[in-house]
């Protein structure tokens, strides 16, 4: 089987700008664990996952209550560009899904963007490396 047969299209993303809390947003709205991070032409830059949040330890202040700056502790990390890692493992679309999944579970991957002429196209997690054990369809167009 095939990357491209279980990734899960259209992609979520970010683009480094974007504010932790937007982030954190999409991530508990869309119930995903990570997420590409992109630059203005869809090519993949980083990566941002739930873990990276945590472990940045960023946490808004409850004294502000609006503004542009809300939630912001000076000095503190504020877009995902202060927090995002390199994206380190992506898979081609044409990629042998066995060599993925061995790929994900030797490095603990929960997820790896698909990439075509780097861009990336889908995303693999462990949610579509188990639904392609019973031959469940990809989920594509999501909400």
């Amino acid at each position: 089987m095939r990357v491209r047969e279980v990734m899960t299209t259209p992609v979520v993303a970010v683009t480094p700008a974007a504010t932790i809390s937007e982030a954190i947003v999409v991530l508990t709205g869309k119930g995903i664990t990570s997420l590409p991070v992109v630059d203005d032409l869809g090519e993949l830059i980083g990566l941002l996952s739930e873990e990276d949040v945590i472990r940045a330890g960023y946490q808004p202040d409850p004294r502000l209550d609006g503004g542009p700056d809300a939630g912001v502790h000076l000095g503190a990390p504020t877009t995902v560009r202060d927090i995002m890692r390199a994206p380190g493992v992506g898979a081609h679309p044409d990629a042998d899904l066995t060599d993925l999944t061995d790929r994900m579970l030797e490095h603990r991957l929960r997820s790896v963007p698909v990439l075509e002429l780097g861009h990336v196209i889908g995303v693999v997690t462990w949610q579509d490396l188990l639904r392609a054990k019973i031959d469940l369809p990809a989920q594509r167009n999501k909400p």
